[in-house]
């Protein structure tokens, strides 16, 4: 296996400030002030100096304090918010990085003579349901490898020096602190006292605890175990033994080497299947809890979603009685259909089990780059549903529910589509059917740090619906299927379209 050693320093960081530091320039700035002058012309030469020294202490005074860091910067965001950037979460890193277990000096299994790997491939410029899949392998892998999980930001550009990049035309950060996100072993929590391992610590500890890292390449270790078109639970193994022959305390794997697991193993089910147990057994997903931010949007709106709300514990396994919750994806995911349809792709990773009630049956025809009309027409109705097909399902799901005993009264719909669509579907329901409630995405009232961790509140309402309807080419939807799952949900309660 391939190996060498570097320290890492291209880890994304909070930017820093632009506010300048020339003392030389601030003194400048105070003394020469030819308006204030102006200003004070007609008054007594006396009160003029008077007026003057006072003036010149106040801005002296304003710029001192500019210097202090929690004033500068929220002088900053203030200055940020008016151009409309978005939020930079510079708070939640600073707690992560202020997390006991980032000390040198604590003895073994931690500090100096602690085990760590840092995961420097980690996907960029995807969804937040990516990200996640990705990351609970990542924190899996570390897990199954007795080393310390070093936790990284949602990052959606890693290179860029600003705190936010740009989606299309709009303005988003350009990472999020995952702590902002999940709660629990992926973001530095405690690991069960009955399957302990140190909880993970942050990239700048790791630099400073691993100043000479062996660094590993993805696709090396690709190589020298043959992994190839393995299925998970085989992939974990060989990845585990590949870093349980590394002596050194610390280990890297190398920036744009691979990830490991990629798109093609994430896109197949069948793959994915033999590693159920293991994951919904793992502390990564049985101590599994939303962040304070995530959850402060569920219970901000929660007389919205379902009355049960407030009094739901968000790491008790229970679910919002009567609550039907769909997950409906719009905009670019329709060509993304279209072409799954011509590939006859099958469902996401965690959407395949052979105890969930809709399987995947396609019919004949089709592939390799082509798509028959029957082909087509069966991914839209499943990839992609338009409101009548939405409809009748949703009466389907509630007649099935009410042979198993399970009332649905309330439905939450999670949702990218436009507000006009999403009124015309409720408006649909709603003719066609009593419901206590419909409340959607686009209905939730949020501030500036929770509207870009949203999508994450919708998966905590997804997770704890007493049935849930998910898209099956959908890692969001995949996601909220593994965690329900891990919650001991019943399998009969994840439907798709």
């Amino acid at each position: 296996m391939q190996s060498s050693r570097k320290r890492t320093t291209d880890l994304p960081r909070p930017a820093s400030s632009d506010w300048p530091t020339d003392s030389s320039k601030r003194k400048d700035a105070t003394l020469h002030l030819p308006w204030l002058g102006r200003l004070t012309a007609c008054l007594p030469r006396r009160l003029q100096s008077k007026y003057l020294l006072t003036a010149c202490a106040l801005i002296v005074t304003i710029f001192c304090l500019l210097l202090l860091d929690p004033v500068r910067s929220r002088t900053s965001r203030a200055f940020s918010y008016m151009r409309g950037d978005p939020p930079d979460y510079h708070e939640w890193h600073e707690r992560e990085v202020a997390l006991p277990q980032n000390n040198l000096d604590l003895p073994p299994p931690q500090g100096r003579q602690g085990r760590y790997i840092r995961f420097q491939n980690h996907i960029t410029h995807v969804g937040w349901g990516n990200a996640m899949q990705e990351m609970i392998v990542n924190n899996h892998l570390a897990y199954r490898s007795n080393r310390i999980f070093t936790m990284y930001n949602y990052t959606w550009d890693k290179y860029t020096k600003r705190d936010y990049s740009t989606f299309g035309d709009k303005k988003i950060p350009a990472r999020i602190p995952i702590s902002a996100l999940v709660s629990g072993p992926l973001a530095g929590g405690e690991y069960p006292v009955g399957d302990y391992r140190p909880p993970a610590v942050t990239s700048e500890f790791f630099d400073e605890v691993c100043p000479h890292p062996t660094v590993l390449s993805v696709e090396s270790i690709r190589s020298e175990y043959s992994i190839g078109w393995d299925s998970a639970a085989t992939m974990f193994d060989k990845y585990t033994a590949a870093l349980n022959a590394v002596k050194d305390n610390c280990v890297e794997l190398k920036d744009e080497s691979g990830q490991i697991f990629d798109f093609w193993i994430f896109g197949s089910g069948a793959r994915m299947a033999d590693a159920w147990p293991q994951l919904i057994s793992s502390p990564v997903l049985t101590e599994w809890a939303w962040s304070p931010l995530v959850t402060s949007i569920v219970t901000r709106n929660g007389a919205l979603i379902h009355p049960d709300i407030g009094f739901l514990d968000v790491r008790r396994r229970l679910s919002l009685k009567g609550l039907l919750a769909v997950h409906l994806r719009r905009g670019d995911f329709k060509g993304h259909c279209e072409n799954l349809a011509d590939w006859r792709s099958e469902y996401n990773a965690f959407n395949a089990r052979p105890d969930f009630q809709d399987q995947f049956t396609i019919p004949p025809g089709g592939g390799e780059g082509k798509h028959t009309d029957e082909t087509l027409k069966w991914y839209m109705d499943h990839c992609f549903p338009d409101i009548p097909r939405i409809v009748k399902r949703v009466l389907e799901f509630r007649a099935d529910a009410a042979i198993q005993g399970r009332s649905l009264e309330r439905i939450y719909i999670a949702t990218n589509g436009e507000r006009e669509w999403v009124k015309d579907l409720t408006d649909a329901l709603n003719k066609t059917a009593a419901w206590k409630s419909i409340a959607t995405s686009r209905d939730l009232v949020l501030n500036r740090e929770q509207e870009f961790v949203k999508q994450a509140a919708d998966m905590f309402v997804l997770s704890k619906a007493e049935v849930f309807v998910g898209n099956g080419w959908s890692s969001l939807s995949s996601n909220v299927n593994l965690l329900r799952m891990a919650q001991k949900q019943k399998p009969e309660t994840s439907r798709f379209w």
